[in-house]
C-alpha cells in the first residue's frame, strides 16, 4: 500500500514540436540490441539528443536491451531518469528490456504529453526466489530453491508466502510474512537449499508447500510518472520488478491501455511485480485503466489515493501546525491545496483549511504547514489532515485481475467507475474501499464510487482477508469500525456476480447513501474469519441504503453463512430499504 521513489532528477525543460525532427533511434547513440552489453548510457544519450533536437521521441529497434545496477553514475539505482520531456513518444517496438540487480527502470519527472509503448520489462535474476518447503523447526524453515533462482546463502527475505504446488495459488488462509524493517536472514545448508530464520511467532509452516521468498518488496519500480501531465503507457508488459510496475504521483492524467503485469509465461515464477501492479497518489485529472491484465502481484493490483493522512503533532499557532505520517513517509501538500481536518476516532471531517506554505523539517518526516486562514477552534493534536485537492477521476474498464496477493483494487479517491472487469483468485477483497487509522493511514475516504457489471470469482480466501469481496471499511484506532455514517458516500454496487468467498460478499461500514442492486451472490461465507462476515451482505453504522433486486439464496451460500442480510443495530434503520430481492 505504500510506494517509494528513487533517484528523482531534474534538467532544463525543452519542448518537442509536433512537426519536429523524427524520433531518435537509440542505435545512433550506441545502443545495440542483442549484443549483451549494457545500454544504459547509450539510451540516456538518446533521451538527451531528443531534448536537444526537440525530436518527436525515441525509438528502439526491436531486440533485447540490458541495464545494470550502477551503470548510471548519477543514479546508480535508477537506470533511466527522464526529466522535462514534452510531446514525445518512446516506442520500444516490442523490445525486451532486461535489468540486472536491484534498481528502478524509468522515472519521468516534470514532463508532459508523454507516450511510452511497446516495451517488455524483465529481470535476468528475479528479485524473489521460488522453491519447495522441505523442513521446518523452531524459528526456521528450509526451502529447496528451484535452480533457475540461483542462491548463495546470506540473501535477506523481506516477505514470504506459501503456495499450493498443484494450482500455483496462495494457500487458503496461508502464510504471509512481511519483514521490511528487519528482513529474515538465510543460510545455505546445501546447494540451492536455504534455511530461512524467523525471529517471530508464526503459524505452522507445511512441508511440501511452495514458498515465494521476496528479497526486495518496495522502492525500485518499472515506470514512474512524477509531477507530469498527460502520460500514456500502452502495450507494455512487466514480468517482474523489485517494486511496483506503474506509479503516478502528483501527475495530471495517466492512462494505462492494454498493459500487462504478469509472471513470465513458461516459467515457474509465481509472482510478477513484488509490490503493486499500479499505484496512484496525489494525482489529478483522469486515471484511465482499460483492457489491462494484472496477474500475480505481490501487493495490490491498483491502489488509488489522494495521499496520506498527516497527524497533527503540534499546533504552533492558529494558522500553523507540525504534522507527521504514522510511518514517517512524506505527503507534502502544495500551496493552495485544501486539506480536510479529520479526527481519527470517527473519520468524519469537520472542516477544511487551505495551504499557504508547506515545508519539511530537518528531521525529514515532520511537515510544517501554514494555512491561509485560522483553523477551526475545535482542532486538536491527534487530528489528521487529508488532501482534498489531489483527487482524480478514475475509470477502470475491461480489465482482468487474477492470482493476486492482497486486494484487486484499493479505492481512496472520490470519483471512480469500475465496470466490465473480472476478479479471480484474489486472496483479499476484489475491491476494497477503505479509510483506516491503524497502520498505513492512507487517504481520503471515498465518495461517488460505481462498481457495475463485474465478475468476482474465488476472492477473499488467503492469509490477510478483508471482510467482504466488495468491502467498504472505515477502521479507527484499536481496529474498531467507524461508529457513524458519512465516512463514505454515494456508492453504487450494481449487476455484479460474486461467486465463492470465505467471508461476506458485500461488507459495508460508515456509509451514507448507497445502492446495492441486481447483484448475484453464490458460495460466500464458506469459512469466515471474522464474526461479522457470516452474512452474504453485512451493513453497519450506515444510512440511506437501498438493497434491491439482488439474488442471494442462503441455500446457495457457503457452510458458514448464517443469514443472507445482516443489518446491525448501529444503522439508522428507518433509512435502509430492502425490496425485490430473491432469497432474503
Amino acid at each position: 500500500m505504500v510506494f517509494l521513489l528513487i533517484g528523482l532528477g531534474l534538467s532544463q525543460s525543452v519542448a518537442a514540436q509536433p512537426d519536429g525532427p523524427a524520433p531518435i533511434d537509440v542505435s545512433a547513440t550506441g545502443a545495440v540490441p542483442n549484443d549483451g552489453q549494457d545500454d544504459t548510457l547509450a539510451v540516456l544519450a538518446a533521451f538527451d539528443k531528443c531534448k536537444a533536437e526537440k525530436a518527436r521521441g525515441v525509438v528502439f529497434p526491436k531486440g533485447r536491451y540490458d541495464f545494470h545496477e550502477g551503470a548510471n553514475p548519477n543514479s546508480p539505482r535508477m537506470s533511466l531518469p527522464v526529466a522535462d520531456m514534452h510531446g514525445v513518444v518512446i516506442d520500444g517496438q516490442g523490445s525486451e528490456f532486461v535489468f540486472h540487480g536491484i534498481l528502478g527502470c524509468f522515472l519521468f519527472s516534470n514532463g508532459s504529453d508523454i507516450t511510452v509503448k511497446g516495451i517488455v520489462i524483465d529481470w535476468e535474476r528475479p528479485p524473489f526466489s521460488v522453491g519447495t518447503i522441505t523442513a521446518t523447526g523452531d524459528h526456521w524453515f528450509e526451502v529447496d530453491v528451484f535452480p533457475e533462482f540461483p542462491v548463495q546463502g546470506g540473501e535477506t527475505v523481506q516477505a514470504m508466502m506459501d503456495y499450493e504446488p498443484d494450482t500455483g495459488l496462495p494457500c487458503r488462509h496461508g502464510l504471509d510474512f512481511y519483514c521490511l524493517e528487519n528482513p529474515m536472514r538465510t543460510e545455505l545448508v546445501r546447494p540451492q537449499v536455504l534455511r530461512v530464520l524467523t525471529a517471530f511467532e508464526h503459524a505452522p509452516i507445511t512441508v511440501g508447500k511452495v514458498a515465494v521468498l521476496r528479497h526486495q518488496v518496495y522502492a525500485y519500480n518499472a515506470f514512474v510518472a512524477s509531477r507530469c501531465k498527460d502520460v500514456t503507457f500502452q502495450d507494455i508488459t512487466v514480468y517482474t520488478c523489485p517494486g511496483m510496475a506503474f506509479i503516478g504521483v502528483n501527475t495530471e492524467n495517466v492512462t494505462l491501455d492494454r498493459c500487462t503485469v504478469q509472471p513470465k509465461p513458461g516459467t515457474r515464477r509465481l509472482i510478477s511485480a513484488t509490490a503493486d501492479g499500479s499505484h496512484f497518489g496525489g494525482c489529478t485529472g483522469d486515471i484511465i485503466v482499460r483492457n489491462c491484465l494484472f496477474d500475480g502481484q505481490g501487493d495490490d493490483a491498483i491502489n488509488m489515493k489522494s495521499g496520506l493522512f498527516l497527524n497533527i503533532e503540534q499546533i504552533v499557532d492558529e494558522r500553523t501546525v507540525l504534522a507527521r505520517h504514522n510511518l514517517n513517509m512524506q505527503s507534502m501538500p502544495d500551496p493552495g491545496d485544501v486539506m480536510e481536518l479529520t479526527p481519527q476516532d470517527t473519520l468524519l471531517a469537520y472542516g477544511t483549511v487551505k495551504v499557504q506554505t508547506a515545508t519539511l523539517e530537518p528531521d525529514g518526516k515532520t511537515h510544517r504547514i501554514a494555512f491561509e486562514e485560522p483553523m477551526p477552534k475545535e482542532v486538536k493534536p491527534g487530528d489528521m489532515l487529508a488532501n482534498a485537492s489531489k483527487l482524480p477521476r478514475a475509470r477502470i474498464s475491461n480489465c482482468t485481475f487474477q492470482r493476486n496477493r492482497a486486494r484487486g483494487m484499493l479505492i481512496q479517491i472520490r470519483d471512480t467507475v469500475v465496470e466490465g472487469c473480472t476478479f479471480k483468485d484474489i486472496t483479499s477483497a476484489g475491491v476494497l474501499i477503505i479509510a483506516e487509522t491503524v497502520h498505513f493511514y492512507e487517504s481520503i475516504p471515498a465518495r461517488q464510487v460505481v462498481l457495475r457489471n463485474n465478475s468476482f470469482e474465488h476472492c477473499n480466501y488467503g492469509a490477510a482477508m478483508a471482510r467482504g469481496v466488495i468491502s467498504i471499511e472505515g477502521i479507527t484506532p484499536g481496529w474498531k469500525d467507524a461508529p457513524l455514517p458519512g465516512v463514505f458516500r454515494d456508492i453504487t454496487i450494481e449487476n455484479n456476480k460474486i461467486d465463492r468467498s470465505d467471508n461476506a460478499a458485500i461488507f459495508v461500514t460508515g456509509t451514507d447513501t448507497a445502492v446495492i442492486r441486481g447483484n448475484e451472490i453464490i458460495g460466500v461465507c464458506d469459512q469466515p474469519t471474522h464474526a461479522k462476515a457470516t452474512a452474504a451482505i453485512h451493513i453497519e453504522s450506515s444510512r440511506n441504503i437501498r438493497i434491491e433486486g439482488n439474488q442471494a439464496e442462503q441455500a446457495r451460500q457457503g457452510a458458514g453463512c448464517k443469514t443472507v442480510l445482516e443489518l446491525s443495530a448501529s444503522n439508522m434503520a428507518d433509512t435502509i430499504t430492502a425490496v425485490g430481492n430473491t432469497g432474503f
